[in-house]
């Protein structure tokens, strides 16, 4: 007999493998098997891994800030979006999917980040390029999930996740600098 424990870390396995195959345009919220300790599980690995982005210019209440920030955006976005298209029953899978992928893309970006900035200066082109691909794969990615959860078209998705994106960015220069 499988302990409580021993389930819900099968859960976010399960979870954690979706949210992979989502980073690679692969799966979708719907696929996703939801459990609320799965997703609370997957929300303390999010802020835990803010730890690593912890340096002497940001702080952790910083970096945790930024965290709450995205998932308020992403928690606001889903919501107004489904109501929209009356698909209210759709937010615990989307939301987890939205947080999920950008715990995935966290865990790529942390090698990327000690790799890239440690060695070249912040000029760079390779860095810049690094930066653009990964930020437009991680768009694609919160792209795919918004046009499947709100079953709307590539464009219209592509256009959400971009402004999501700059009204992130925007709240993020001004209050969080």
């Amino acid at each position: 007999m499988m302990s409580r424990m021993q389930n819900i870390t099968g859960y976010w396995l399960a979870n954690l493998r979706h949210y992979c195959l989502m980073c690679l345009l692969l799966s979708s919220p719907e696929r996703l098997p939801y459990n609320p300790h799965a997703f609370a599980v997957t929300v303390i690995a999010y802020f835990g891994l803010g730890i690593f982005f912890v340096n002497e210019n940001f702080g952790y209440a910083v970096v945790a800030a930024r965290i709450l920030l995205e998932m308020a955006m992403l928690a606001a976005i889903v919501r107004i979006g489904l109501a929209v298209k009356n698909f209210a029953n759709r937010f615990p899978q989307t939301f987890s999917a939205l947080v999920g992928i950008n715990l995935v893309m966290t865990l790529v970006a942390i090698p990327l980040q000690k790799l890239f900035f440690a060695n070249a200066d912040a000029n760079s082109a390779a860095i810049n390029f690094v930066f653009i691909l990964f930020l437009v794969w991680n768009l694609a990615a919160i792209s795919l999930v918004f046009k499947r959860a709100f079953e709307i078209s590539i464009p219209l998705s592509a256009m959400i996740s971009f402004g999501y994106f700059v009204a992130n960015l925007i709240i993020e220069v001004l209050f969080l600098r």
